[in-house]
């Protein structure tokens, strides 16, 4: 598998006073096309940091973030808003629906910025809800379903545009262990069956087991990168 995904030396600096603190500090690694990476650290270990500089939300100090061999750090905003729109869906941990619309509209909803027909969009949402099992709540508003739900509709939008990677941002922080369990396993199940590139950040290791590999951070460095081979050893027996 070809790297879709390439940093190299990555650093990250916010001055706090007469201080400078070092979110990311010397950060170098790739990830793979159809890969699902897991991105581990406490609160404050510099993960979201690192997740906001590979989406291109946040500018670097120093250092390269290449995406499918483009250097994002140099884009200007409104290359990288295209660029985002063009290869990128994002999972939040506040799910972000629009109260005002249903599953189905909120689905759609990142279609509406490439200028697709209202037709053509919801022909697209539909078949993304049936994919994460919500065929039949398409007409149901968020307040009409369970956080679980309203995460699967949120899976549905981020794959809706057909991005080259994913990013997740504590996908499951609002939901009880039993529904976190379902939404990994969907997540996982996505990554296999429609080859996409997935980094999720977590501060759970119970949750990271799903991915292939897990990228350990402690205080902006990255001290492990852990290969998790074990469900891919279950598929093949």
């Amino acid at each position: 598998m070809k790297n879709i995904i390439q940093v190299d030396n990555l650093y990250k600096l916010y001055r706090v006073g007469d201080s400078a603190v070092r979110a990311l500090d010397g950060v170098s690694f790739s990830v793979r096309e159809g890969e699902f990476c897991a991105i581990v650290g406490t609160s404050g270990s510099g993960k979201s940091t690192l997740l906001n500089m590979l989406a291109g939300l946040e500018r670097p100090t120093r250092g390269r973030v290449s995406i499918s061999g483009r250097s994002i750090e140099k884009m200007k905003e409104d290359e990288l808003v295209r660029f985002r729109r063009e290869n990128v869906g994002f999972i939040f941990q506040s799910f972000h629906l629009l109260g005002t619309m249903d599953a189905l509209e909120n689905v759609a909803l990142p279609l509406t910025f490439r200028g697709e027909s209202r037709k053509e969009r919801l022909k697209k949402a539909d078949r993304m809800l049936e994919l994460v099992s919500l065929g039949k709540h398409k007409n149901h508003m968020p307040n009409q379903m369970s956080g679980g739900q309203q995460q699967r509709v949120g899976v549905a939008r981020a794959l809706v545009s057909d991005p080259k990677i994913i990013f997740a941002d504590e996908p499951t922080g609002n939901l009880d262990s039993h529904t976190s369990e379902d939404v990994m396993q969907l997540m996982q199940k996505i990554v296999r069956e429609q080859k996409r590139t997935l980094v999720m950040v977590t501060h759970d290791m119970h949750e990271a087991q799903y991915a292939d590999r897990i990228f350990h951070i402690i205080d902006g460095k990255i001290v492990k990168i852990q290969e998790n081979r074990r469900d891919r050893e279950n598929e093949s027996m």
